[in-house]
């Protein structure tokens, strides 16, 4: 398993400035944010934390999925909503596995790369926003995130029917 995380959405004594958001992150949820540019918070990934990107409809499939099998992925909504990124534990895609991801419209997201998490800001302005905000479960590990991912992606075969 990945790294743990304890969080929910900030209660409103957490205030509503993108400081107090990022102190939430650190101490509720234990994701190392950053606040960057005094209003924009961010993770950097690598070491115990990675991400997936993907589109928002493959997302909506692949969110409820993760939660039936007890492995619930925090994510977030990018602006304009047509993409989805799920926070996950550590991972190496192959390039095998990154080929087949790329017709999907999926990315792994680089270690150093930073994740722009939400803010009372961005949600204010329905820029990032959390669908699944982090839980008390563990970071799905990435192996199993893109494993769902690629089968609830595979188009489903439809039935033929046979004519003599």
């Amino acid at each position: 398993m990945g790294m743990s995380v304890a969080c929910s959405a900030p209660p409103a004594s957490a205030g509503d400035t993108a400081a107090r958001w990022c102190e939430y992150y650190w101490a509720t949820c234990g994701l190392p944010a950053q606040l960057l540019d005094g209003n924009r918070i961010a993770l950097r990934l690598g070491g115990l934390l990675g991400a997936v990107t993907m589109p928002a409809t493959l997302g909506r499939k692949v969110a409820p999925s993760l939660h039936v099998r007890a492995m619930p992925a925090p994510a977030l909504v990018h602006p304009g909503g047509e993409r989805w990124t799920f926070l996950s534990g550590p991972g190496s895609a192959t390039l095998e596995h990154m080929a087949a991801l790329v017709p999907m419209g999926v990315s792994v997201v680089g270690d150093d790369a930073l994740v722009v998490l939400p803010s009372p800001e961005t949600e204010a302005l329905d820029l990032w926003r959390w669908v699944d905000w982090p839980t008390r479960a563990d970071l799905p590990a990435q192996a199993a995130l893109l494993a769902t991912t690629r089968a609830l992606a595979a188009p489903v075969p439809t039935a033929r029917s046979e004519t003599p």
